[in-house]
């Protein structure tokens, strides 16, 4: 291929269809934008899009919702002028947001149906075999869009470029891909690391990062062969590397660090702290250089790393999950989704899957953000039910969910600040100096579990 306008003729992509996308250069994307101002100047309407996220760089879409070129949308986040967009209630259709492994479960199960999956690469192969891990635009491991070409009606792999080499790193191979543009950078890959995927580097940070490892610790669960995944939050990511020297201390090796990959992974993986990284997705340089380096760097697709119809699903795998929140109330329940300003921060992600695998699901956050309070006693949206979640970490005490007594207990007895939830929601209101901005409105997005059922809406 040559062109878009010839993919869409190849295809008979036509109103009505649903186009899917991947994040891997995250803010840094350009063909999302490309693709679907192609089908505005065809005049093909009414398009569902299914990308695995959406982020600012993105805000060419908002007119095309706006005059019904995007009718529907299906993402697992979105933050940035698109999202601000649909909370406004200028998409004709639905959004909905679901996890990383209930987009893979839909894709696979057949609930999300897509006819074309566009997919953005450095490195392909004129046989069709594609990589995020090699080429100058390199991203790291494609797992997202794996699982797309997998199912999709028509797989298009636009690439920055094509070899006739053997690919020697192989994320989706050519019977999965039906044709490839060459595209001058369909992604920027200082794009890639912006927002939830920085590390927090700050004093409170620290605290909350050296409290994090005493409670693994307190949990007897810092040994060898211990797993590891930090989500997408300053605080979670940050608290690796204090993970990381509490290990080196006991002399422990870990079995295998999971997720979105830092180069605070990476460290401890080339430190022999950890004997494999299990990557879906790089959220820096670094982490992208390990990937290609790297021997026991490995990709896992979106549905290996957290489909709950995957056999053998990484996040059931986990041991200790680091999480971030907006909000956690009472009940454990967290929102990731819907910010004090009443706009869309974000979205699931993998955050509901993990919380449902791992052993130890841990909070991370400091009682206020932003002016907002963090600790509530009712979140504005559920995004991960409270029974998956077992302790918040501040840099004020430790709240540890009722129903694990168990690990009450263990941190207690270690001489940990553990603090009645009430007390820590009480502190926070006192020091927050905004108020959120609650307005009833019919739901403009819906937030979809795991398996399927609907779990809240906005």
């Amino acid at each position: 291929m040559r062109t878009l306008d010839e993919v869409f003729e190849c295809f008979s992509i036509s109103d009505g269809q649903t186009l899917s996308f991947h994040h891997h250069y995250r803010n840094g994307d350009r063909l999302i934008n490309e693709v679907l101002m192609t089908s505005q100047r065809l005049g093909i309407c009414d398009l569902t899009i299914a990308p695995s996220s959406i982020f600012p760089v993105h805000a060419d879409l908002v007119p095309l919702i706006q005059d019904g070129t995007i009718t529907n949308i299906i993402t697992d986040y979105m933050r940035g002028p698109v999202a601000d967009s649909v909370v406004a209630g200028e998409l004709k259709g639905s959004c909905l947001l679901q996890s990383h492994g209930g987009r893979a479960r839909a894709i696979a199960s057949g609930q999300l149906k897509i006819d074309v999956a566009f997919v953005a690469a450095p490195l392909a192969s004129f046989s069709g075999d594609t990589t995020g891990r090699g080429g100058r635009m390199a991203c790291g491991p494609l797992g997202y869009p794996a699982v797309d070409a997998a199912f999709a009606s028509h797989t298009v792999v636009v690439t920055d470029e094509l070899t006739t080499s053997p690919l020697s790193k192989l994320d989706i191979p050519g019977h999965y891909v039906d044709a490839i543009l060459q595209m001058d950078k369909p992604g920027m890959t200082d794009g890639i690391q912006s927002g939830a995927t920085v590390p927090s580097l700050t004093e409170s940070a620290r605290q909350i990062g050296a409290m994090v490892a005493a409670c693994i610790e307190a949990a007897g669960l810092l040994r060898s062969g211990v797993s590891l995944q930090s989500g997408a939050g300053g605080y979670s990511l940050g608290a690796v590397a204090s993970i990381g020297a509490r290990m080196q201390e006991l002399g422990v090796q870990g079995s295998f660090l999971s997720g979105g990959i830092t180069a605070s992974h990476v460290k401890m993986l080339e430190t022999d702290l950890f004997a494999e990284i299990k990557d879906v997705q790089c959220f820096d340089l670094e982490a992208v250089r390990s990937s290609i380096a790297n021997e026991t760097h490995h990709m896992m697709t979106a549905a290996e790393y957290a489909s709950p119809i995957q056999d053998g699903a990484v996040v059931d795998e986990l041991d200790i999950m680091l999480l971030g929140a907006v909000e956690v109330d009472a009940r454990f329940n967290v929102n990731v989704v819907l910010g004090g300003n009443g706009g869309v921060l974000g979205g699931p992600g993998g955050h509901p899957d993990t919380a449902a695998g791992a052993k130890l699901r841990i909070v991370t956050t400091e009682l206020t953000g932003g002016g907002y309070a963090k600790l509530v006693p009712e979140v504005q949206s559920v995004s991960t039910p409270g029974w998956d979640i077992d302790l918040i970490v501040t840099d004020q005490g430790i709240a540890v969910n009722p129903i694990r007594a168990d690990l009450q207990d263990r941190l207690v007895a270690a001489g940990l600040p553990v603090r009645p939830f009430a007390e820590l929601c009480d502190m926070a209101a006192a020091q927050a100096t905004k108020q959120p901005h609650r307005v009833g409105r019919a739901p403009t997005v819906w937030i979809e579990a795991r398996d399927g059922r609907i779990l809240d809406f906005i």
